[in-house]
């Protein structure tokens, strides 16, 4: 799609709390995590641009599913444009975030070998690889405050789950 006109599903909504989100399909994105064996595992974050909502926080790379795209299909999607490049990755999970009022966040966890570079591309102004302790010390977007806060009120640990496929 051009720059000047959105790819169907590329709208804003509102959901039926009144709030307001990007995409009509609702969203997605990849948390990309290295967790190399005996150290802390690291994932990558996106500082955001000026040109979206919560500018200026941390986030993972993702927007909005298209009309008849899967939400691994749009994260994937997503980060290619905000950070350029992905290396093979293998998907451990995916979580969905739910607003209360039927609009729906995929966060689709992204395992990879190693870690590689990301560039600040389409409304990105920066990117890092962060622990969960050095996430908590960063202004983060709400959607990866909440997958931090439920990382810790439910107690799992921080490591991959080496037994899906």
């Amino acid at each position: 799609m051009s720059a000047d006109r959105p790819a169907p599903g590329e709208r804003w909504t509102i959901c039926t709390l009144d709030h307001v989100h990007w995409g009509a399909n609702g969203g997605a994105g990849l948390l990309v995590r290295f967790a190399p064996a005996g150290a802390e595992p690291r994932y990558l974050l996106a500082l955001r641009s000026r040109s979206v909502d919560e500018p200026a926080t941390w986030g993972i790379p993702g927007g909005a599913i298209r009309n008849g795209e899967s939400p691994e299909a749009a994260a994937r999607r997503e980060l290619l444009e905000e950070v350029g490049q992905l290396p093979p990755y293998r998907i451990g999970a995916d979580e969905v975030q739910d607003c209360g009022g039927g609009w729906q966040f995929h966060v689709l966890l992204a395992d990879v070998e190693e870690i590689f570079d990301a560039y600040s591309v389409l409304e990105t102004d920066a990117t890092g690889w962060f622990t969960t302790q050095e996430m908590r010390n960063l202004p983060l977007h709400s959607g990866v405050r909440r997958w931090l806060d439920e990382l810790d009120s439910a107690g799992r640990r921080d490591k991959p789950d080496h037994t899906s496929q």
